[in-house]
């Protein structure tokens, strides 16, 4: 179930329209009925008043929202095992800091940003270490090629893969069904302003095996010489520890 269907389903289970819940919520009906029926992103501090307005812990909402894992793998040494597990903790504080000092970057602000650019690479300081940039796909090519690498990307976060050489590697440990699909997104991309999907991934790598969902957007972009170039934001979208 998705997080927009369990919103809903907790209004229900309080006697109420999402309209009036949000409402009491104090919260924009339309920007929310929209992110719903879109399946946009839904900013954590939405979830977080509704949760406070229908009387409901914040757990019943956290099981609907796309997580990753990072974990040690079955087979890793203990020095694997510990890289893991230090991993694991840094990227928990950086997210938590990020989310407290207001400076976590969702989908909708990405979208925001190509539309008003018309898909140029263009007044994105702000961003560009958040993004990936790709070399268009060309026929035959079987790991699409890296132009850039965000370093505060979800990529450089947990695969620490800071460098475009390194990208095969991480790529080749993927599924070959995921290495398909991506190979098949990035061609198809091009055809259109963007494309958003809910994406699973579990693999392996140096002995840190990472696992569960996270949203991808794609995006076509020229930059101010015309070279184009596909755009890759990936969102962690869970509840900051705290």
């Amino acid at each position: 179930m998705s997080l927009g269907e369990t919103i809903v389903r907790a209004c229900k289970s309080r006697g109420l329209s999402l309209s009036r819940a949000c409402k009491r919520a104090g919260l924009n009906y339309s920007t929310l009925h929209s992110q719903i029926r879109k399946g946009r992103e839904i900013p954590f501090r939405t979830v977080e008043s509704l949760a406070a307005t229908l009387n409901l812990p914040l757990a019943y909402f956290a099981e609907a929202r796309p997580s990753l894992s990072v974990a040690p793998a079955d087979a890793a040494t203990d020095a694997e095992a510990e890289s893991a597990n230090a991993l694991s903790e840094r990227i928990a504080e950086h997210e938590a800091a990020a989310s407290e000092a207001g400076q976590v970057i969702g989908t909708d602000d990405v979208l925001d940003w190509l539309m008003a650019n018309d898909n140029r690479l263009q007044n994105h300081e702000w961003l560009i270490n958040k993004l990936n940039l790709y070399y268009p796909c060309e026929p035959g090519e079987t790991v699409p090629r890296p132009y850039w690498i965000g370093a505060d990307s979800l990529s450089a976060k947990y695969y620490r893969l800071l460098e475009t050489n390194t990208y095969e590697e991480v790529f080749l440990s993927f599924d070959p069904e995921v290495q398909q699909e991506i190979l098949q997104a990035h061609t198809e991309v091009v055809n259109h302003p963007y494309l958003i999907s809910d994406r699973k991934v579990d693999s392996e790598l140096g002995g840190v095996r990472v696992s569960g969902t996270y949203r991808r957007l794609l995006a076509p972009v020229t930059d101010d010489t015309g070279q184009l170039f596909i755009l890759l934001f990936s969102k962690l979208t869970h509840f900051p520890r705290r």
